[in-house]
């Protein structure tokens, strides 16, 4: 009676030793019927066409992004979403820089005469470039940032500052999906 009892414990004890390596031994696969969903990290690193498009606002930065992704080996900019991997939206808001001329009418205080006084205002406020990365096929999104450029009251300094902001933004999804060396490495 104690031989079996042994016995039993014995095998018992060998069983629960060999189940943790039998079923690490043993790759896990997804539930059947649904394939593995890719991180968005995995899917920006597989994609290979990619669409640009301008949404709104200023298109410089529309330009500039558009050169930097045509320039960069690792992608194919196509011009229909069906055959893209993913698809880059830009848009800009604000820094619109629009002068407006103002003429009220009206008593000058000092004198009290009726006089006719022009002003001249400019707004210059800062952009926002926002840079949104989709997957073509589920519209997810898989990367975006914004980037604000300097305002500025002359429209070739305004223009150089969204350039700027544009080249940062595009730098930083460069950067995302190709991470530069560390210094002293390269």
């Amino acid at each position: 009676m104690r031989s079996s009892n042994f016995l039993s414990a014995l095998v018992l004890l060998v069983s629960l030793a060999c189940a943790p390596t039998t079923a690490l031994s043993q790759p896990s696969s997804p539930p059947q019927g649904k394939p593995p969903v890719e991180t968005p990290t995995e899917r920006l690193s597989k994609a290979r066409t990619v669409m640009v498009i301008y949404a709104r606002g200023n298109t410089i930065p529309f330009d500039v992004i558009k050169s930097t992704l045509e320039g960069w080996v690792r992608f194919t900019v196509v011009e229909a979403p069906e055959k893209a991997d993913l698809i880059v939206e830009v848009s800009t808001t604000g820094g619109a820089g629009e002068g407006r001329v103002t003429a009220p009418d009206g008593p000058y205080m000092q004198t009290g005469r009726a006089e006719r006084s022009n002003s001249a205002s400019k707004e210059a406020s800062n952009s926002e470039i926002t840079m949104t990365v989709y997957d073509a096929k589920n519209k997810r999104v898989l990367w975006t940032a914004t980037e604000t450029a300097k305002s500025a009251f002359k429209q070739t300094t305004r223009e150089n500052n969204l350039v700027e902001a544009a080249e940062r933004l595009a730098s930083k999804f460069h950067d995302c999906l190709e991470p530069p060396l560390p210094r002293g490495q390269d």
